[in-house]
């Protein structure tokens, strides 16, 4: 009996120890095995290197220079001739006004020779007058937005003492009131990466597609989970290590994905839902513009602008007003109660005439 009783045992041992390996080696469609890079965070130096880029600073920016210590550092992904959305986010927020709010903010650019209405004399000029740009010497291109967001997070690190540090993109409408008072008030884990998550994508394999991943760009079935570019709020801590990491990894032009999934994975980083607070209804902004006037809050801390270059501004200036008067609480939803016309944004597009025979 004692013999049997003994078989027993390890027979049930066995069979535990085979399933532990088989569901530890198990790979489904949405868990997968990624390679992680072989790193040492405690020996990784600091490099101007990003990928096969050695990064050099065509403009600049002293934003930083006083070595002060502040609640946040705003880096912002700007192409190099979107001067009316950069003068939209100043006029809603001057340098004054940030300085009172613990804010810093630098627009991010790259270089773009060909392009028809923005010289580099004018950014030259732009950042004489504003002090606020950072340029570095790789092309404006969608492929180079990797490039860009990497740039802005180590300029960020290695010159500024703030205590978050906020990437956004410049055709996003952000209610900074609101960002502060979410800084302030929430207890954020020291790995931070906190945004808007999407989980469960996958690369698209379709060559017409604008998001076509080839299989040598990215060989797995599906992405992990990361944050939305558009807006997200991590640490200075954070932000250095992805930026050491990154160069353990091959380039990859999604940048999002890149940054807050594939390189924050090795990291174990658990991204803060911060969904609540985004909407993907430029209407939905347009909407609250016209509640604050019968004094009703507004929920939205994010939004795209739907194309409207002046709405960071027009936003933020509708919203300061529940910041000076007491505005009631909606108890609808925005979804259920707003009504606006829905605008196509056709782009910086040139008129072409042709001729046509008529049959």
């Amino acid at each position: 009996m004692k013999l049997k009783h003994t078989l027993t045992i390890t027979t049930l041992a066995t069979l535990l120890i085979i399933l532990y390996h088989v569901n530890s080696n198990k790979s489904s469609d949405d868990v997968e095995n990624y390679e992680e890079p072989l790193f040492n965070t405690t020996n990784l130096a600091k490099s101007n290197k990003i990928f096969n880029l050695d990064l050099k600073y065509i403009q600049n920016s002293s934003t930083c220079a006083q070595n002060e210590s502040f609640l946040a550092i705003i880096v912002i992904t700007s192409y190099f001739g979107h001067v009316e959305l950069r003068s939209a986010i100043r006029r809603a927020f001057s340098e004054k006004t940030l300085a009172h709010m613990g804010l810093k903010r630098v627009f991010l650019l790259g270089e773009a020779p060909s392009d028809k209405y923005t010289k580099q004399e004018s950014i030259v000029n732009e950042n004489r007058r504003f002090n606020d740009i950072i340029q570095g010497n790789f092309i404006e291109a969608y492929r180079n937005l990797t490039y860009k967001h990497l740039m802005g997070l180590k300029w960020a690190t290695d010159h500024c003492k703030a205590q978050f540090l906020i990437k956004m993109d410049d055709d996003i409408v952000v209610n900074l009131r609101a960002v502060v008072d979410i800084l302030k008030n929430t207890k954020f884990p020291q790995k931070l990466l906190a945004g808007y998550i999407f989980k469960g994508m996958k690369p698209i394999r379709l060559k017409a597609n604008k998001w076509y991943v080839t299989e040598e760009e990215y060989k797995y079935n599906n992405y992990p989970a990361f944050i939305s570019g558009w807006f997200y709020i991590t640490n200075i801590k954070t932000g250095q290590h992805l930026v050491l990491l990154s160069n353990y990894y091959k380039y990859f032009w999604i940048d999002d994905l890149f940054v807050t999934g594939i390189v924050a994975n090795s990291l174990k980083i658990r991204h803060y839902d911060l969904s609540k607070y985004f909407t993907v209804n430029p209407e939905f902004l347009e909407c609250c513009i016209r509640d604050v006037k019968k004094k009703l809050s507004c929920d939205i801390m994010v939004g795209p602008n739907g194309g409207d270059n002046n709405l960071f501004f027009k936003f933020n200036e509708a919203l300061s007003f529940c910041y000076d008067n007491n505005c009631k609480n909606r108890i609808k939803s925005l979804n259920d109660t707003c009504i606006s016309e829905y605008k196509v944004n056709l782009g910086r597009g040139e008129g072409v005439i042709q001729n046509y025979k008529i049959k």
